[in-house]
């Protein structure tokens, strides 16, 4: 059985959707890659909310009884061979010999008080045709 992580990413206070996304695109996860090499997990799926008007507000699909959407704006899912693998991940992402350069890049477009990274249960999936 694999091993998932769910991360909640917040951008920084003044940046836009758009800037955040590129950030996150063209800067973080190249560094990301070239920080784990091998360690990188099976898969590192990413999904931005969408967001709309000059509130910014997210595009509820189907919104909430209380009227209060999320704030957060991105999901990661890291799909790892094992815990092992995964506990090999972070400690080369954070090693001194990556002198610092994750964090830095995560003030950069992050909110990193408001991250929140955690340890899924079973992963269980539905796909149409197990059912029609």
């Amino acid at each position: 059985m694999v091993y998932v992580v769910l991360i909640t990413v917040f951008r920084k206070h003044g940046m836009s959707p758009e800037d955040f996304h590129t950030h996150y695109e063209q800067v973080h996860m190249p560094l990301i890659r070239e920080l784990a090499g091998d360690l990188i997990p099976i898969s590192h799926n990413r999904l931005y909310v969408q967001r709309s008007g000059p509130e910014l507000k997210e595009v509820m699909v189907q919104p909430a009884e209380n009227g209060e959407g999320i704030e957060y704006d991105a999901v990661a899912e890291l799909i790892f061979q094992d815990k092992a693998a995964s506990d090999a991940y972070w400690k080369i992402l954070y090693a001194p010999s990556a002198e610092g350069r994750l964090d830095a890049d995560e003030e950069k477009f992050m909110d990193r008080s408001r991250l929140r990274i955690v340890e899924m249960g079973q992963r269980d999936l539905m796909f149409k045709h197990d059912y029609f």
